[in-house]
């Protein structure tokens, strides 16, 4: 009696491992749990919050910018993941210096004139107070592309 060889192809393999990612992203998607696949921030994966300060928030960029990887948001780029630091009602201050919130600085937010591939970064300076809706995120990274580059983002529905 002869017997069948199974031949699993790479291909194979390849469209087996998409489908259990695919599967996971929705899944997780539905718990609230994002993945982070920057230096921006320490881990890899992150519950996220509905915009309360010190939680966890994804978004697409309000900018584009060509140092942030392809990924499924309008612009082709990945969502960012950010911790909230500021929210309605905070004063935020952007300098040459860094970020403050409501006269406390923030780690790490001092500007950068150039990101990590010698593309120019945006320059963002000024006072103003956050508004409802709206929270000012950061990453922990001092590369991080945050806030102090686009401003504040809306807050989204995570």
């Amino acid at each position: 009696m002869a017997t069948k060889q199974l031949n699993i192809t790479p291909l194979y393999v390849s469209l087996l491992a998409f489908c259990v990612v695919a599967t996971f992203a929705i899944a997780a998607k539905s718990f609230g749990i994002v993945l982070n696949v920057t230096d921006s921030m320490p881990g890899l994966v992150y519950r996220l919050g509905h915009g309360e300060k010190s939680s966890i928030a994804a978004f697409c960029s309000p900018i584009p910018h060509p140092s942030i990887a392809r990924g499924p948001c309008a612009d082709g780029s990945m969502p960012l993941v950010k911790r909230v630091v500021g929210v309605a009602g905070d004063r935020v201050t952007a300098t040459d210096v860094g970020i403050e919130i409501n006269g406390q600085p923030v780690p790490n937010s001092r500007p950068l004139d150039l990101d990590t591939k010698g593309g120019a970064l945006p320059h963002l300076r000024g006072s103003f107070t956050l508004k409802q809706g709206e929270i000012w995120v950061a990453g922990e990274h001092p590369n991080s592309f945050d806030s102090r580059y686009f401003g504040p983002v809306k807050i989204p529905n995570n």
